[in-house]
């Protein structure tokens, strides 16, 4: 009997090519993987908005708790906690379940919100950060491991690009939400916000996502955690307070060499334990190694852009924190008008060719941002940040795909959870080497009247971060010239598929 739509004439290869690609290990899905979309997106979105949402508070939150002094554990307290909450993630969500690990995350983060609102003063604050910080540091892997399993390998870039969205719609209403609610009504409704959200999320999770996905009820490497979150803390806090305490100082060395050895006892770790915390052995793939790299190359030209632009506009040209942020909004949107565009690029033609269009893209335009002076109009830097950030969306959503269709179907969980802890480390490294090397250009992060230069020296200094933004930008676009085209992609899409089959029969993919 015919396929309904196909013609008399369709060859068996022609009627199973029409077929919707569904891993015949399972039972239909239907729509269920956009409904576990649209539950994903609520808590990626909430995750993502309240890391950028709380920077343009912090000089008010000081102020109003009386305690101006170390505020910015604020946001140290969240990242520390972000980044201890990765190594484990994938194996939580292999025990237990994407969804429950999912829901207990929201539920998580929305409380140390609540609790953070009422916080009564700085040291509650940065306790209840922690917590929203390891529920966060939760989510935004296991979403995106979700994501990636539940739809079909040929299908998977489109999917990605759809929540990517998500992730760069936060970046783009935060600092102007942040800076707008707290001039007009109190810092504390920068956490109130997430309650209702949070709770309408794990309300909705709760009842409408499925127990699916990979499931193996291995040991929890309890010593792989501990050597690897302390380390990680250790290393963090070195590259947080490194330009403040000094890199020469006793504290940083021995925070950097404490870290050092705790990591690489990690890895000695992990390569011999019979049930690693996280199995090493994805890193022998080329293509997973390749991307990680390029990542953290990559955050370098992310961070000059996200963070030491509204440093360069707000120290030298005065702007306020509102209109620095409705500046910056055009990147995020451009970002987030071509990630889907990449995704379903790489579903169709692999990663290569819209990972070095985009990443060239990037790379000229920052180019442009280490040629501004001082009189550059705002509307050329909004053109330039919209740009850019479109090239960025075009690279970012196939390299995810390539991460992970790169490592074997059981390890996706894992791969997911490392590619987000990637982006961390190599973010706090990047803000820590490029403040350090602006700090000994014009003496001050905060306030360039401190050393008695010139607006054109000081424009100068700034624009040194983007020239070294620039060769790194043009050394991920080398990079990408290797990473997989078309057939590699369609091998991968295939070894993913019959994979996942296999543990669908098996019962190892949930329900």
């Amino acid at each position: 009997m015919e396929l309904i739509g196909m013609s008399l004439t369709s060859s068996p290869e022609q009627a199973e090519a029409a077929q919707p690609s569904q891993p015949r290990g399972q039972p239909d899905l239907g729509v269920y993987p956009w409904v576990a979309m649209g539950v994903v997106v609520i808590g990626t979105f909430m995750s993502i908005l309240d890391s950028t949402i709380i920077n343009v508070a912090l000089p008010q939150i000081g102020l109003d708790l009386h305690q101006p002094e170390n505020i910015e554990w604020i946001v140290t307290a969240y990242l520390l906690a972000l980044a201890v909450a990765q190594p484990a993630t994938g194996w939580l969500a292999d025990k237990f379940g994407r969804k429950r690990i999912f829901v207990w995350s929201m539920g998580l983060f929305s409380l140390g919100s609540l609790a953070a609102a009422l916080a009564p003063n700085l040291g509650f604050l940065i306790g209840f950060r922690v917590l929203q910080g390891l529920g966060g540091g939760a989510m935004m892997p296991v979403g995106l491991a979700m994501i990636y399993e539940l739809f079909p390998p040929d299908k998977r870039g489109g999917a990605m690009g759809i929540w990517g969205i998500a992730a760069m719609t936060g970046p783009a209403i935060g600092p102007v939400l942040g800076g707008f609610i707290v001039t007009a009504v109190s810092w504390r409704w920068l956490f109130i916000i997430n309650v209702p959200v949070g709770v309408v999320g794990v309300v909705l999770a709760t009842i409408l996502l499925r127990d699916l996905g990979y499931r193996e009820a291995r040991r929890f490497d309890l010593k792989g955690f501990w050597l690897a979150g302390l380390g990680l803390i250790a290393w963090l806090l070195a590259f947080s307070e490194g330009t403040q305490w000094g890199w020469e100082s006793s504290q940083i060395v021995g925070l950097l060499v404490v870290g050092a050895v705790l990591l690489i006892g990690f890895g000695v770790h992990e390569v011999h334990v019979h049930e690693p915390l996280i199995e090493l052995r994805m890193f022998s793939n080329f293509v997973f190694s390749l991307t990680m790299v390029i990542a953290m190359v990559l955050v370098v030209a992310q961070y000059g852009r996200l963070i030491f632009m509204p440093l360069e506009l707000e120290t030298l040209r005065g702007m306020s924190a509102l209109k620095v942020g409705v500046i910056l909004t055009p990147g995020a949107l451009g970002a987030a008008s071509t990630m889907p565009i990449g995704g379903r690029l790489s579903d169709r033609v692999g990663a290569r060719i819209p990972a070095v269009v985009g990443l060239s893209v990037v790379a000229v335009t920052t180019l442009l941002l280490a040629l501004i002076t001082v009189h550059t109009s705002v509307v050329y830097l909004m053109v330039v940040l919209a740009i850019s950030g479109a090239g960025t969306g075009l690279a970012m959503t196939p390299m995810m795909v390539a991460a992970l269709n790169a490592v074997q179907a059981k390890f996706v969980a894992q791969a997911s959870s490392v590619r987000s802890l990637n982006r961390y480390v190599a973010g706090s490294f990047a803000v820590a080497i490029l403040s350090t090397i602006l700090t000994a250009q014009i003496g001050s992060l905060s306030a360039s009247t401190a050393v008695n230069l010139s607006p054109a020296q000081i424009q100068t200094s700034y624009n040194l971060i983007f020239w070294i933004a620039f060769a790194c930008v043009v050394a991920t676009v080398v990079l990408a010239i290797f990473l997989p085209g078309a057939a590699k992609t369609r091998e991968y899409q295939a070894l993913r598929q019959e994979e996942q089959d296999d543990m669908g029969r098996a019962g190892l993919y949930g329900e």
